[in-house]
C-alpha cells in the first residue's frame, strides 16, 4: 500500500507494483467492476443499530422504549398542531417536524395551521423567533405551500403574505408581486399589508425609489376603488410612514412635504417614527444643520425627541466633528433621562469623566445606566483600567451599582486575563453586600474559569449557583463542556456525565449546535490519544442521533467538521460517511455548511484515509468526487489516495478519467480542471497504475499533458511539488525493467528520451 501518512510517495514504486501484483489478501472488487468516475454510485448509507441492552443505562442513557400503538392521521395531525402553537419551536425544529408529518395527516391541519408553519420558518416576529431567512428558508416554505395545496386545501390571504412577506426580505421583488397576482386571481380582496410589505422593501433601497413611487399609485387607486382592504377606506399611518421613508431616503424633501399636507388633509396623524424618518432622510442628505433645524419642528409640533432621534443627531454631529453641539445634545438627553447607546459613547472625543460632567442632569436609576453605558463603552475599547476607574467613581458619587454594573465589571476583568480579580472581587462584592448574583454573572465567572483552565473554581461557581437555586443554562452547559474537552482530556467520562446531567435537567434544557460540537471536539481529542470503548462510541453515535431526530438542531459548518473528525478519530468510517452524507445535503441549499472544510480541507482527506485504510475503496472515490463540488483547496495527497482507490479496485480506466479530468478543462469527464491537484507523486502513482494494469498507451499520454500544463503555469513549474526527479525517474524505470509487457523497453526508452528533453536534470546517471 502507498504512504498515505507523508508528503510524496516515499516507497520505491516497483516494490508497490510488486506487492499489488502479489497480495491476493486485498479486498478486490473487479468482479463488480465500474464504469468510469461520473458513473460511480453513492454508497447505501447505513443505519446504526445500538442495542437495547445498553451500556449506559446506569447514567440514565437507557435505549429502551416502551411500544406504543401506531396513531392515526388525524391523531398525528393533532399533536403537530398542539406543538406548533404551544410549544417554542424555532424555524428548524418547525421544518423538521412538519417533514415528519405523513402525506395523510397534512389533510387535517387548518389554515391557520399552514400559516403559523410559514410564519414559524420564515421567523417572523410575532412568532418569538426572529431570524433572517435565506433561500434555504425559502424553498422551505414553498415546499410546505405545495404539500398543503396537494392536500386539498386553499391558502388564504395569511397564507399569500407570508410567501410575499419572505420574498421580500430576499428582495426577490419580482416573485413578490407574482404572489400578490395569485392572490388576486384567487378572487382574494388584499389587505393594505401585502402592499405596504413590498413598499417597506423598496424604502430600504435607495435606487428602488420609482418602483416606490409606482407602487404608491397603485396602492392609492386600489384603496380608492375598493380593491385593498382597508379600515375607513383610506392609507393607514404604516403605509405613509414607508412611502414617506423612500422619498426621505431619496433626499426628496418637496415630495415628503407634499405627502405631509395629504396626510393632514385626510386627517391621518403623523407620529415620532414617523418624523425620525423624515429627520434621518434631512441629516443623510444635507447634514446636521438640517437635522437640527427638522429636531426644532418636531419639538415645536408637540412632540417629544426620543432615543432614536438624539442617536440620529449626534451620529451627523460626530462625523461633522461639532464638539459643540454634541455637548449640547448630550445636555438636552440627559434632561430627558435619555442615554445614547454604547457605540455613540464610544465614537464621541471626550473620555467618560468629560460624559458624565457634561450629562449630570441624569436622574435616579438613569444615573446607574450612564455609568453602564461608559464601561460598556471603555469595554468595546480595550480600555479595562478605565471599567475600574468609572466603577470606583460609582463608589465615590454614592451612585450604587447594579446586577448590569457588576456583570460588566466580571465580564471586563476575565476578558484582560485577571481571573484571580474576578474572583476576588466576587467575592468581597456578594459577601458584604444584599445583593445576590444572578445566573448571568456566574455563566461569566464559570466560562472564564473553564477558558483558563481552572476547572476546581468552575465546579466551585456551578455548585455555588445551584446554591442559590438558579438553574444551569444551556450556555454554562456549553462553557463547562468546552472546558473540559480542553483541559481534561483523558476524562471523557466526565464529559457524559454532565452531558448526562444536561439531558435530564429540570426544567428541560434544549443543546444548541454549540453543545454539540462541545461534545463532539471532546471525543475527537480523546480518540486521537486512544481507542474508544464500545459503550462512549455508542454514546457518540446516539448523540448524533439526537442532533436531528431529538433536538432539531440546525447544524452548522464546524457541527459537521467537528463531528466528522471524532468519526474519523474514533475509526467509526458508517458514522463517519452518514455524517458527510448529511453535510453534502445540507451543502445543497446553504452552501455555508462546507466553510469550515473550505478552510480546513485536511479532514476530507482524513476521511478519504480513513476509508482506504479500511480497505472501502468505493467511499474513498464518492468522498474524493465531491472535493470540487465543495471547493475545497488543492490537495494532491487526496488524489493519491483517489488512484490508489481505483487500483485497488481494478479500475484503471476511473483512474485515467480522474488523472485527464484534472489536466483538461473539459466537460467531457465531469471533473474540475484542476492541474494543482496532479503533484509529481500524483503522476508517478498514476504512471505505476497504468503499467501495472498493462495500460502502456496511457503512460506518455499523461506525461506530455501535464508537462504542458505545469510548464505554462508560473507557479506550478516554480514549484518542486510539480517537477520530475531524478529518484522518481529511477523508480518508473525500474518498474518498466520488471514489468514482461512486450512494449515495456520501448516506452521505458521513450519516456527516458522525453526527461533527457523536458527535464535534463532528472535524467538518471
Amino acid at each position: 500500500m502507498i504512504d498515505i501518512n507523508g508528503n510524496a510517495i516515499e516507497r520505491n514504486l516497483s516494490e508497490l507494483y510488486s506487492q499489488s501484483i502479489k497480495n491476493k489478501q486485498v479486498k478486490d472488487t473487479r468482479q463488480d467492476a465500474r464504469s468510469p468516475l461520473d458513473n460511480i454510485t453513492d454508497l447505501p448509507r447505513p443505519k446504526i443499530q445500538i442495542s437495547k441492552a445498553d451500556p449506559l443505562v446506569g447514567l440514565k442513557y437507557s435505549a429502551n422504549r416502551e411500544d406504543k400503538p401506531p396513531k392515526n392521521a388525524e391523531q398525528t395531525a393533532e399533536e403537530y398542531i398542539e406543538g406548533l402553537h404551544r410549544s417554542n419551536w424555532n424555524s428548524e425544529e418547525t421544518w423538521v417536524r412538519f417533514n415528519r408529518l405523513p402525506s395523510n395527516a397534512i389533510a387535517h391541519l387548518r389554515n391557520i395551521d399552514l400559516n403559523y408553519t410559514l410564519a414559524k420558518i420564515r421567523g417572523s416576529e410575532k412568532t418569538g423567533s426572529r431570524s433572517t431567512p435565506t433561500s434555504a428558508t425559502l424553498n422551505r416554505m414553498l415546499a410546505i405551500y405545495e404539500a398543503f395545496t396537494k392536500s386539498g386545501m386553499a391558502p388564504d390571504k395569511y397564507t399569500y403574505q407570508e410567501l410575499i412577506a419572505v420574498n421580500v426580505e430576499l428582495l426577490n421583488f419580482k416573485y413578490a408581486y407574482e404572489w400578490l397576482d395569485k392572490m388576486v386571481k384567487q378572487n382574494i380582496v388584499p389587505t393594505i399589508r401585502p402592499y405596504r410589505t413590498i413598499l417597506k422593501g423598496y424604502s430600504m433601497i435607495p435606487g428602488e425609489i420609482d418602483n416606490a413611487r409606482q407602487l404608491w399609485h397603485e396602492i392609492k387607486s386600489k384603496v380608492s376603488n375598493g380593491r385593498i382592504a382597508t379600515e375607513g377606506s383610506k392609507i393607514d399611518l404604516s403605509t405613509y410612514t414607508c412611502y414617506i421613508a423612500a422619498e426621505a431616503k431619496a433626499g426628496n424633501f418637496a415630495r415628503v412635504v407634499d405627502i405631509l399636507q395629504e396626510m393632514d388633509q385626510l386627517n391621518v396623524k403623523p407620529d415620532i417614527t414617523l418624523r425620525n424618518t423624515i429627520l434621518e432622510g434631512l441629516v443623510k442628505h444635507r447634514g446636521f444643520d438640517a437635522g437640527k433645524q427638522e429636531a426644532t419642528l418636531i419639538e415645536e409640533s408637540g412632540y417629544e425627541l426620543n432615543g432614536f432621534s438624539y442617536v440620529v443627531l449626534l451620529n451627523a454631529a460626530i462625523q461633522e466633528k461639532r464638539a459643540d453641539e454634541i455637548s449640547k445634545l448630550l445636555v438636552a438627553a440627559a434632561s430627558k433621562n435619555i442615554i445614547p447607546p454604547s457605540h455613540i459613547i464610544d465614537a464621541i472625543s471626550l473620555d467618560a469623566m468629560e460624559v458624565l460632567q457634561i450629562m449630570d442632569a441624569v436622574e435616579g436609576e438613569h444615573k446607574v445606566r450612564l455609568y453602564n453605558t461608559l464601561i460598556e463603552a471603555a469595554m468595546r475599547g480595550n480600555d479595562f483600567s478605565n471599567v475600574l476607574h468609572l466603577i470606583g467613581h460609582m463608589r465615590q458619587n454614592k451612585v450604587k451599582a447594579n446586577l448590569i454594573t457588576y456583570t460588566l465589571l466580571f465580564d471586563a476583568l476575565n476578558k484582560a486575563g485577571r481571573l484571580d480579580q474576578a474572583k476576588s472581587m466576587f467575592s468581597k462584592i456578594f459577601k458584604s453586600n444584599s445583593l445576590k448574583p444572578d445566573a448571568h454573572i456566574y455563566s461569566i465567572m464559570i466560562d472564564a474559569c473553564g477558558r483558563h483552565g481552572d476547572i476546581r473554581s468552575m465546579v466551585w461557581f456551578k455548585t455555588e449557583m445551584q446554591k442559590q437555586g438558579l438553574h444551569i443554562t444551556e450556555p454554562i452547559y456549553n462553557s463547562i463542556l468546552s472546558a473540559l474537552a480542553r483541559w481534561r482530556q483523558s476524562n471523557i467520562q466526565a464529559v457524559m456525565m454532565v452531558v448526562n446531567e444536561l439531558e435530564h435537567a429540570k426544567p428541560a434544557i434544549k443543546p444548541t449546535s454549540r453543545t454539540f460540537s462541545a461534545i463532539f471536539a471532546a471525543f475527537a481529542i480523546q480518540a486521537k490519544q486512544r481507542k474508544l470503548g464500545s459503550i462512549e462510541l455508542q454514546f457518540l453515535q446516539r448523540w448524533y442521533r439526537y442532533a436531528h431526530e431529538r433536538y432539531f438542531i440546525e447544524k452548522d459548518s464546524y457541527f459537521y467538521y467537528i463531528s466528522i473528525s471524532a468519526f474519523v478519530q474514533s475509526r467509526c468510517l458508517t458514522d463517519a460517511m452518514t455524517a458527510f452524507k448529511d453535510m453534502i445535503d445540507g451543502f445543497k441549499s446553504n452552501r455555508h455548511v462546507a466553510a469550515s472544510f473550505v478552510k480546513k480541507p485536511v479532514q476530507v482527506l482524513e476521511l478519504i484515509k480513513l476509508s482506504v485504510e479500511l480497505q472501502e475503496y468505493g467511499a474513498a472515490l464518492e468522498v474524493w468526487n465531491r472535493w470540487f463540488e465543495l471547493r475545497l483547496a488543492p490537495m494532491p495527497k487526496a488524489t493519491e489516495l483517489a488512484l490508489f482507490a481505483c487500483d485497488q479496485m481494478g479500475q484503471p480506466d476511473i483512474a485515467r478519467n480522474i488523472a485527464n479530468g484534472l489536466l483538461q478543462n473539459s466537460a467531457a469527464t465531469n471533473i474540475a480542471f484542476c492541474p494543482q491537484m496532479v503533484s509529481e507523486s500524483v503522476l508517478a502513482l498514476y504512471i505505476a497504475i497504468m503499467i501495472k494494469h498493462e495500460r502502456l498507451k496511457e503512460v506518455m499520454l499523461l506525461v506530455q499533458l501535464w508537462t504542458d500544463v505545469t510548464k505554462a503555469d508560473a507557479a506550478m513549474a516554480s514549484n518542486p511539488l510539480y517537477q520530475i526527479s531524478e529518484t522518481t525517474v529511477s523508480r518508473i524505470t525500474g518498474i518498466l525493467r520488471q514489468c514482461k509487457h512486450p512494449e515495456a523497453p520501448r516506452l521505458a526508452g521513450e519516456l527516458l528520451s522525453f526527461i533527457d528533453k523536458h527535464y535534463p536534470e532528472a535524467t538518471p546517471e
